[in-house]
């Protein structure tokens, strides 16, 4: 077995339950394990963790348990059966795309499991579990055993595993057109091998919903809008109109296709293929509600800038959905810092009425905040 042994005083955090040893909190490793399981030692000598051991990346060991049992199948299984037993329990019925299994949030770090329909879609994030590949796969196929199980472990954080981009079948095949699932009771197309993360942003969908409690006979500017959930929710709730933004062809082609699911008249919802700051700098037209999910920027000053340019689209007494998804070292706080920033430049008063979160079947644990992803707030600007 791999021994990593830790720095003085460092083996605090994991015992604390934080999910991650970094590289320099590494004193030295022995041994060698033909899956990179490790166990972990303090500078004393004594037994802190197991987890999986990366030389390679920055995050060194990802701890699977604070005890000594046997880190194999059996294992993943366990752990496996208990977030789908979790999902089963808080997933809606009208719901049919969901996350099965979020990384470290259930004790699984490095394998996301997304469930569109009867196609389950996996993510392999770190070398430790794809190197326990083979057995996720036929635990999967224990407990699904009619769905298609397709990767999609094509993503960059891989590199600093040391691991290439992969994705294709796994186990049966996809079907050749676009895959049909409900959320919040909406039929929405999904593109599995190509689309928007493993096909569809399901982090957003209690905040759909709450757009949808919030939507009747107001006018709604979904920004960044990608295949058209929070117009279809808005629209759904009762919105007079809705126009949505978005540059991308493929998201384009996918609202469209979504707008004929679902029967809705284009003379109400309006598609505009365009750069979002080329079309909040062009139009002049005011809504009721302005939706601004917005991409991972590289730079806060963006925020402020689209934050600012899309409250100027807000009528008085208006409502600003907005968010910031998988955005690195752009938290709450600052995304609450652009919102207000937004509000004095538009010289209007900006009054949070709540915060929009991740949906349930996302969790993080208590000691790991890194895995918040999404933070969002239901914003009044008179």
């Amino acid at each position: 077995m791999i021994i990593v042994h830790l720095q003085p005083k460092k083996e605090t955090p994991l015992l604390n339950g934080h999910p991650w040893a970094f590289a320099g909190a590494v004193d030295k490793v022995d041994g060698a394990h033909p899956r990179q399981v490790c166990r972990v030692i303090s500078s004393q000598g004594l037994f802190v963790c197991q987890g999986f051991y990366n030389p390679y990346s920055q995050i060194a060991v990802r701890v699977l348990s604070l005890g000594k049992e046997t880190i194999g199948r059996g294992f993943l299984a366990q752990r496996i059966k208990q977030a789908v037993a979790m999902r089963r329990a808080i997933v809606p019925p009208d719901t049919t795309c969901y996350r099965l299994v979020n990384a470290e949030g259930d004790g699984l770090p490095g394998l996301i499991a997304d469930i569109y329909g009867d196609v389950l879609v996996l993510q392999f994030l770190c070398l430790g579990m794809a190197q326990f590949m083979d057995d996720v796969v036929a635990i999967f196929n224990e407990c699904f055993p009619q769905h298609v199980i397709h990767e999609r472990s094509d993503v960059k954080s891989r590199k600093a595993e040391g691991l290439s981009p992969q994705s294709g079948p796994l186990s049966g095949v996809l079907p050749e057109d676009d895959i049909e699932v409900m959320e919040n009771g909406i039929r929405l197309a999904v593109d599995v091998k190509t689309g928007e993360r493993t096909g569809y942003p399901m982090d957003h969908r209690v905040n759909r919903a709450k757009l949808m409690l919030r939507a009747k006979d107001k006018t709604v500017l979904d920004l960044f809008s990608y295949s058209g959930g929070f117009a279809l929710h808005a629209l759904k709730g009762g919105a007079r109109s809705v126009v949505s933004v978005d540059s991308s062809a493929p998201a384009q082609s996918l609202a469209k296709r979504n707008r004929e699911l679902n029967g809705v008249s284009p003379l109400v919802w309006k598609h505009v293929k365009e750069d979002v700051f080329s079309y909040l700098n062009r139009e002049e037209e005011c809504f009721d509600v302005v939706v601004c999910d917005m991409p991972p920027f590289a730079k806060h000053e963006e925020y402020t800038k689209v934050s600012t340019l899309a409250m100027a689209r807000l009528k008085p007494g208006g409502l600003l959905f907005t968010a910031a998804s998988y955005a690195t070292r752009f938290g709450a706080l600052e995304l609450l810092k652009a919102i207000n920033r937004a509000a004095l430049s538009n010289n209007r008063h900006a009054a949070v009425m709540e915060p929009l979160y991740q949906s349930p079947d996302y969790p993080f644990t208590s000691a790991h905040p890194e895995g918040v992803h999404l933070h969002g707030f239901l914003v009044y600007v008179a």
